[in-house]
């Protein structure tokens, strides 16, 4: 009998292979590396200054920042706003992007953001930062608590410097908001300390201003601190005699008392000599009459035809 029952006892047959330990771990090692794909490849990726500057606009950003003093530092430290929350919802949103490019669907809008004072400070203190030095008195707290500023608004090419500068040059650009506005801290040795330079400009640099403050108009306002008061009264419009109608005729007195004046805006090369390259012949004013006759008009481009009327009635000459 009990033979019997041993020999009818349920036996459990092999175990599926879907429920085997070897299979269990092929599903975790696979989940891990989906997970790692979808989630925390891109997570890492977005991180790295080259996820950045892969961009065709912002690969010159990236590569101003190799040669910034702060090559060292990532973009993230600078661009995302400090905190979790922030960090999480920039890379949700870039990460998001990824994807979107890889299945060529809309892309969710970024207009990437300027630097504010709490990234910086996450590195430097003011309280460390004295409000004087030997060339220059600048007290940083009380310009970022006290007056609203933030950090970029002065030191805008620490991290990405223009072709030519360092970064460490400082935009005075802001200065004149406040400074401009009393007469007792709008003069150079309220902040400098050390005496400045009174021929910082080559000679002539009237003339040959244009180039460098079409390049690099920070360098300009760092001492002229406002393009509408010190710019415009040049470039904004012509002195108001240009619009007499007979300037033309007439600004020759005005050019030889201050030449400088008219170079700052007209190339004397290519053009003055439009009209002053012209050089009549010593017996002009008896042989010019058939020429006049065949083209009056290139005569009016320098002479008015007043010019020509007084200079007929007192000979007695017959205008045709």
């Amino acid at each position: 009998m009990t033979e019997g029952r041993q020999r009818h006892r349920y036996q459990p047959g092999p175990r599926p292979w879907y429920r085997t330990t070897w299979f269990a771990t092929l599903v975790v090692v696979a989940f891990v590396v989906v997970v790692a794909v979808v989630v925390v490849i891109p997570v890492w990726a977005t991180d790295t200054p080259a996820y950045c500057s892969s961009c065709k606009a912002t690969r010159a950003a990236g590569q101003s920042w190799e040669r910034s003093p702060h090559s060292m530092v990532s973009c993230t430290e600078c661009h995302v706003p400090p905190g979790a929350a922030n960090a999480v919802k920039w890379r949700t949103r870039e990460w998001l992007n990824i994807w979107a490019d890889y299945l060529n669907v809309p892309q969710v809008a970024n207009r990437g953001a300027r630097p504010t004072s709490a990234n910086c400070l996450q590195c430097h203190d003011t309280d460390n930062i004295p409000s004087q030095n030997d060339v220059v008195r600048m007290p940083h707290e009380a310009h970022v608590d006290l007056r609203d500023l933030t950090c970029a608004d002065c030191h805008n090419q620490v991290a990405h410097p223009k072709p030519g500068n360092t970064g460490t040059e400082v935009s005075m650009s802001v200065c004149s908001m406040c400074h401009e506005q009393t007469a007792q801290s709008d003069q150079c040795d309220f902040c400098h300390l050390e005496p400045q330079a009174k021929d910082v400009h080559p000679k002539e640099y009237i003339e040959t201003h244009g180039k460098q403050a079409l390049a690099d108009p920070e360098s300009c306002l760092r001492c002229h601190h406002s393009k509408a008061a010190f710019c415009d009264p040049c470039h904004a419009k012509p002195t108001p005699d240009h619009f007499s109608g007979t300037w033309r005729y007439t600004h020759g007195t005005t050019a030889e008392e201050d030449p400088l004046g008219c170079t700052g805006c007209h190339d004397p090369d290519t053009f003055c000599e439009q009209c002053h390259r012209v050089r009549h012949p010593d017996d002009w004013i008896q042989t010019h009459g058939p020429i006049a006759d065949k083209s009056g008009d290139a005569c009016m481009v320098c002479h008015p035809q007043s010019m020509c009327d007084r200079c007929h009635e007192a000979e007695g000459v017959k205008v045709p």
